[in-house]
């Protein structure tokens, strides 16, 4: 979204006013990785440090050896640094990485305290040494056998040590809907069942994510051994419903979680939440219509199916999705055959878009003791 460093200013501020005394970041912290766009950021959190909140980042796929890192001067763009891993530990040295009680020698992945007892893996996801220069960076997110040896090795010494652990990565752990993995697998860490299956097994019960922009809550159990894991997933502060998080843990082992948003910024007092809707539907829509006029469909059914799948994605976005009753998904009556062969393809997908998985969205008490909520 044009406006971001209005959003930013908007979130820090409204953070700032905020009791919680830790922020964690997931990732995604610039659009497209531009060394000049990260030190504005660490500015931004800089703030927030200074008003008593310890801040921790982790690299989302945009951020590391972006190499679509441009300036834009009219309507041409010209090449500007990007950052290295080690220039990204560097920039964010104040916000996770000098407090890291462990580094991961293999990635940007880091341990920190958060208060006495509770431990923060802070992992990366990304596969950034395998960007290309003036290529689009990889989207895709997994952990390499060395990294997971050392997630391992730093989960059972927290185990025997008596720590807490929460997790925080920017790849999502869980399915967020039925066919996500088909669909848009590479916005889930590869071979998620066995990552998320290490992290519950070690009793790591809240993982904090985001990278699909979309605000959702996922559980995955394991009835054999009575273990269970909850994805939550943040959306972005530049994509509606543009949404933050507060999580509170009580000393019943009580995690409440509560969704907050961005109401306002500077250039539109009023109408921020309707402009911000409309922008990303725009956006969705335009992309639909060109992928489905693809299949020699119509530009007017084109756009009447876009709309449909726009309509789904904001739900999802926003989080409690719930398809009205009447309404189908995507309607096929009236369309071409080739306007029919699209809504088979894809209406598996939209559908799926629709059907909330369990459990609430944006604002949930989670027991960690049992995995029941309320």
């Amino acid at each position: 979204m044009i406006e971001s460093t209005e959003i930013m200013e908007a979130a820090i501020a409204a953070i700032e006013n905020e009791r919680a005394g830790f922020v964690l970041v997931p990732g995604d912290v610039t659009k497209d990785g531009e060394r000049v766009s990260h030190e504005l950021v660490a500015g931004y959190l800089g703030q927030l440090e200074a008003g008593g909140k310890q801040v921790y980042v982790v690299p989302g796929n945009h951020d590391v050896k972006n190499g679509h890192s441009f300036t834009y001067i009219g309507d041409r763009t010209e090449r500007v640094p990007n950052v290295t891993p080690a220039e990204f530990a560097q920039i964010y040295d104040e916000f996770g990485y000098k407090e890291a009680l462990y580094r991961d020698p293999a990635s940007l992945s880091y341990v920190a305290e958060l208060q006495d007892g509770l431990w923060l893996f802070a992992l990366d996801s990304c596969i950034y040494r395998e960007n290309i220069e003036d290529e689009e960076p990889i989207t895709d997110g997994k952990f390499s056998v060395a990294t997971l040896e050392w997630i391992e090795e730093m989960l059972e010494k927290a185990a025997r040590e008596g720590k807490a652990v929460i997790v925080m990565l920017h790849h999502g752990i869980v399915e967020h809907y039925v066919g996500q993995e088909k669909n848009y697998g590479e916005y889930i860490v590869d071979d998620f069942p066995t990552v998320s299956k290490l992290l519950a097994m070690y009793n790591a019960r809240l993982v904090f994510t985001g990278h699909y922009h979309a605000q959702d809550i996922t559980v995955a159990r394991w009835q054999e051994t009575n273990k269970f894991v909850f994805d939550i997933e943040t959306g972005s502060l530049v994509t509606y419903p543009i949404p933050y998080r507060i999580v509170s843990i009580d000393a019943a082992q009580k995690a409440t979680v509560q969704t907050k948003h961005v109401e306002s910024i500077s250039s539109h007092t009023d109408d921020f939440q309707e402009y911000a809707r409309e922008y990303v539907q725009g956006g969705i829509e335009g992309i639909a219509i060109r992928t489905i006029m693809g299949y020699k469909v119509s530009q007017a059914e084109a756009e009447k199916l876009a709309e449909q799948a726009a309509q789904a994605f904001l739900a999802h976005y926003a989080g409690d999705e719930n398809l009205p009753a009447g309404q189908e998904a995507l309607q096929s009556r009236g369309l071409s055959i080739m306007g029919r062969v699209v809504v088979i393809y894809y209406k598996g997908m939209v559908i799926s878009l629709w059907n909330d998985l369990e459990p609430p969205d944006n604002n949930i008490t989670i027991d960690l003791t049992t995995g029941n909520w309320q």
